[in-house]
């Protein structure tokens, strides 16, 4: 959510979100191998694991086959038990990818390996390597066979290894299915402990349960079943929603014994979500056994977390309406509640991806109809009513008072948000995501501050009404009212937004906050003409609507004008009044104490109850059910938290990705665990069309020479573009021991993202290339921008000598030394390609200034020509990224000047094709004279897209909006992460929030979190 500036960082705990850090935590591993099978929810046939059958020749002369291990042609020849296998996650959620590394003794070698990843697939592997993805929930056993040079057969049964996988955030917080649980009881072959390993006439004895029915009530549990691949089922136990059995293997082989969990929803249609566990029963004559060690030490500071965050500088801020970037996203994320909660699914349109949680249910949902007889969403699709649960409190730990949460408070929270949502651009704070559903058209010509979208006073009162005609009565008597969203305006144009649901549900900018707290005068964060009356002693009260009597006027009775210097202060730095710093809400819990730019401290809020509409997998916790305390540190060097970890007094701390080694080192002491889940969070370099060439000579003492507008023009970007080394930097900085920490992508879309990747768009992905005559290549802009005529001619370029060169900085990040070597790569190849034409300096900021230079600068303000930050999701949509990357005059294209350069008449020839023609754009080469028709027809088709509902009109329109965009090269674009969580030992990865938007994108809500002795 949020701004989504990111810093560009990898490590090995989470990344930066909103304003995105460079990734200190994005993980993806790429298939290294081809997977020959895979199991789904219904593949319960009996599984062979043959490997293939090569031969060898033995002593005597005779051909064996000698593979698979089992084989009894190998029993007589020689066969150990002698590989280890590694991987660095032990715990991953359903849908992650898990690599896998086997090796020979020293001296062994082998071209021919096979893995058995215990879910009925296997791979070969001609380096010993392989990665695979787990499609259910599950207990797994990893087996690998391999036949080395000299004819010897090797496995690794004396070391099996184990694999958790849990359900994803997504799934199990879907409305469709139910929660599952599975747990091994007993295994007659164990000496110690119950697992799934056994030898032949061994038996174990499972039990599988819902832990939760769908939240969906259209489906209804049904009956579970217990399946196995092979053995014999007996003494089974059976109920309506569990199963337990013994099962019994006679012969050596690799089963699968499934929990089976259904739900039937309309129409017949069945939602599975199974549990699987491995049984691996060895060889006669072969004592199997598993590597590491199975305990699990408890935390030893129980019901305490406490946490090192490898971020220099800390947040920007703790104000939900302005504060844009990941590290402050986090406290927000616990102190602070929204109406609505996202589940974490790729995809959210619908009420079945949302739980309630100031609200008593969401709008849609066939809870809200059998609560109120209504939807609360009108027949027009417009209106969205949400009532608020009356169980919900704010506290104040300074007095220890607590009062409950009103519509007012709302409308307060709603009000702010979109008050500071134009300036100083539309997408630099984070009030755009509301507003492009709630607010009409502005007039800048008018008032600048109410531009693109008019956030006038009478404008939010059309928009947000208390206690309207669409409010049922229950909701008067029974909770504490109703809020109405009008959600018809903004970006739609007047009609109705079908994606509102994923908007309201942003913490950033749709948490609630205290309106009397807010207003008091300690505080001095109120509202023009409205809070006034409302700021009585320290606030610890609720407000009353604007224009009752003694409260401030009606919305509708402001000037239009009224908010405008409280619009302009409160928006950018130093912002207005102490809620920057000071936090109050009604979440799990409250902010205890905050340095800014060094640490903070949360504790469990005394006055939180759990929604008691909300109650099943995916909503906020019962009291008691997560640590009481919180302490973060925000560190200037990754060491501190380095040393706590080996320490034993970390419970969470930052590993860079430089630091994979140590990573490793303290996985295999079992000092720490790691997991990773999907991220789609993205990183890339902006350019700045017109940058501010007095103010980079500020932040550098290299030689700066080239015009402001240098980047105005498209063969000087499409060059840097492609003389990026995608390649080279994939298989080093990107991968680290076998782990890869991004990804290559293109396009302001990222992939996974439902099908809006566009798939069939040619982004660069290799190495730069020389053919002067080839479009893919680096080689072939610099001749064309250089050259004295053509389409892409450009006397700028054209200029650039090796007696001159061109020269210029790209700023990357304090603390982030693999952006340092990538960008180091970069300006070397730059300066190659260029024939020495052009030479390319490195600087590095701290991300507060990267997000303050890109954020809050005006069109040619900008200091920084070409830059790194990156964007983490709002939410789960492709409007998220259209309106701050490609949007004129968002959150990027703002301080880079792209509208105001590419609406200059040098760029809009009387020749262009006309703009609307968008279709036209997406499939021709756009010259450099046309950029700004190509641009506006960008325009055209977000505006379309935004309100189209899903399906491949809609998908056909995003894919036509970033073949414009790789025409355009507005972007390099350097990375696409998943992300990778590290964690003590103690700690349960299961517990860990992958919601996309939020564990995802970076942040983490401790009231999630569990293990031994966390609470």
């Amino acid at each position: 959510m949020g701004d989504e500036r990111t810093d560009g960082r990898v490590d090995g705990r989470w990344q930066g979100q909103r304003a995105l850090s460079t990734p200190l935590a994005g993980v993806v591993m790429l298939v290294v191998i081809v997977l020959v099978g895979a199991a789904g929810y219904a593949a319960f046939a009996k599984t062979t694991t043959s490997g293939g059958t090569p031969t060898t020749t033995n002593s005597t002369g005779q051909t064996q086959t000698c593979e698979p291990a089992t084989s009894p042609y190998c029993t007589p020849f020689a066969t150990l038990p002698d590989i280890a296998l590694s991987a660095p996650f032990k715990t991953v959620q359903q849908g992650s990818l898990i690599p896998l590394t086997a090796q020979l003794p020293s001296g062994q070698t082998s071209t021919k390996w096979t893995f058995f990843f215990g879910d009925g697939s296997n791979a070969s592997s001609t380096i010993g390597s392989a990665s695979h993805i787990y499609t259910a929930p599950g207990t797994y056993i990893v087996t690998v066979t391999a036949t080395s040079t000299n004819g010897v057969a090797h496995d690794n049964y004396k070391s099996l290894l184990i694999v958790t996988v849990a359900p994803s955030y997504g799934s199990a917080s879907s409305g469709n299915i139910p929660g599952v649980a599975g747990k091994l009881l007993a295994n007659s072959s164990a000496k110690n402990g119950a697992t799934a390993v056994l030898v032949p006439g061994g038996s174990i004895n499972v039990t599988g349960s819902y832990t939760s029915a769908p939240t969906n009530p259209l489906y209804s549990l049904v009956a579970p079943a217990l399946v196995s691949s092979g053995g014999v089922i007996s003494h089974q136990a059976n109920t309506t929603s569990s199963q337990a059995a013994t099962i019994t293997f006679g012969t050596a082989g690799t089963f699968l014994v499934t929990f089976v969990g259904k739900a039937v929803g309309p129409g017949g249609v069945v939602a599975y979500e199974n549990y699987t566990w491995t049984a691996f029963v060895a060889p006669s004559g072969v004592q199997p056994g598993l590597s590491g060690g199975t305990s699990t030490p408890s935390s030893p500071h129980k019901n305490q977390l406490v946490v090192y965050e490898y971020f220099p500088g800390g947040s920007a801020g703790e104000d939900p309406a302005i504060d844009y970037e990941t590290v402050g996203y986090e406290p927000i994320l616990n102190v602070y509640q929204s109406l609505i909660n996202y589940n974490g699914s790729q995809t959210g349109p619908t009420w079945s991806s949302y739980t309630p949680t100031l609200a008593t249910c969401v709008p849609g949902s066939p809870q809200c109809q059998a609560l109120y007889g209504s939807s609360l969403i009108d027949s027009s699709g417009n209106n969205y009513t949400f009532v608020i649960n009356s169980a919900s409190q704010f506290y104040d730990p300074g007095t220890q008072n607590h009062w409950g949460v009103y519509p007012t408070d709302v409308l307060f929270s709603v009000a702010r948000t979109l008050g500071f949502s134009t300036f100083p651009c539309f997408g630099c704070n984070n009030g755009w995501i509301l507003a492009q559903a709630l607010l009409p058209t502005g007039n800048g010509a008018w008032d600048s501050l109410h531009a693109s979208l008019n956030n006038t006073p009478g404008n939010l009162g059309k928009s947000v009404i208390i206690n309207g005609t669409d409010c049922p009565a229950a909701a008067m008597t029974n909770a504490h009212g109703c809020v109405t969203f009008v959600a018809h305006g903004g970006s739609g144009g007047g009609q109705p937004w079908p994606y509102f649901l994923e908007l309201i549900a942003d913490n950033l900018g749709g948490s609630i906050v205290p309106c009397g707290w807010f207003s008091a005068g300690s505080q001095g964060a109120g509202i023009p003409y409205w809070t006034a009356g409302n700021s009585s002693g320290n606030g610890d009260h609720p407000c009353a609507a604007p224009g009752a009597a003694g409260w401030g006027q009606p919305l509708s009775g402001i000037p239009a004008k009224g908010w405008d210097s409280w619009e302009h202060d409160g928006a950018q730095p130093p912002f207005i009044g102490n809620v920057q710093w000071n936090m109050l809400g009604s979440g799990p819990y409250y902010m205890a104490h905050i340095n800014p730019g060094t640490s903070y401290l949360l504790k469990a809020n005394p006055a939180y109850v759990q929604n008691p509409y909300c109650t099943w997998t995916g909503c906020q916790p019962a009291v008691g059910q997560y640590a009481a305390t919180v302490s973060v540190t925000w560190t200037t060097s990754q060491i501190p938290g380095e040393q706590a970890y080996q320490a034993g007094t970390a419970d969470f701390a930052t590993i860079p990705s430089t630091d994979t080694s140590l990573l490793l080192q303290l996985i295999q002491e079992g000092k720490v665990q790691a997991s990773s889940f999907p991220s789609i969070s993205i990183y890339f370099f902006p350019f700045d069309f017109a940058f501010n060439v007095a103010g980079t000579k500020q932040l550098t003492s290299n030689t700066v020479n080239v015009p402001s507008d240098f980047f105005s023009h498209a063969a000087v970007r499409q060059f840097l573009t492609h003389a990026y080394p995608y390649q080279t930097i994939q298989s080093t900085i990107n991968t680290k021991s076998g782990i890869q920490y991004l990804f290559n992508y293109g396009g302001a879309i990222p992939q996974f993202m439902a099908n809006y990747y566009p798939t069939n768009v040619s982004w660069p992905t290799g190495d730069p290339c020389s053919d002067t005559s080839s479009s893919a290549c680096a080689a072939y802009w610099w001749a064309q921008g250089a050259g004295s005529s053509g389409p892409y001619a450009d006397p700028e370029l054209a200029a650039c000598s090796t007696s001159t060169p061109c020269q210029f900085p790209i700023f990357g990040e304090t603390g982030a030394p693999d952006l340092d070597q990538r960008m180091a790569l970069w300006a070397a190849e730059i300066n190659t390609l260029s024939g020495g034409k052009m030479k390319v300096s490195v600087v590095d900021l701290n991300f507060i200034q990267l997000v303050i230079n890109s954020l809050y600068s005006p069109p040619y303000g900008n200091p920084m020509p070409v830059f790194t930050l990156g964007w983490a999701p709002d939410y789960p949509d492709p409007t998220d990224y259209m309106v701050p990357l490609y949007q004129a005059d968002g959150s990027y294209t703002a301080g880079d000047a792209v509208a105001e350069q590419l609406s200059q008449s040098a760029f809009n020839a009387s020749t262009c094709t006309s703009y609307n023609n968008y279709a036209w754009y997406s499939a021709n080469p756009i010259p450099d004279n046309c950029q700004g028709a190509a641009y506006l027809s960008m325009q055209v088709a977000m505006k379309l897209a935004a309100v189209t509902p899903a399906g491949p009109a809609r998908v056909l329109l995003y894919t036509e909006i970033e073949s414009i965009a790789n025409s355009l090269a507005l972007y390099t674009y350097w990375g696409q992460a998943n992300s990778v969580a590290s964690y003590a030992s103690w700690i349960d990865g299961t517990t860990l929030n992958s919601n996309v938007t939020i564990g995802g994108g970076a942040d983490s809500t401790w009231y999630t979190i569990g293990g031994n002795g966390v609470y």
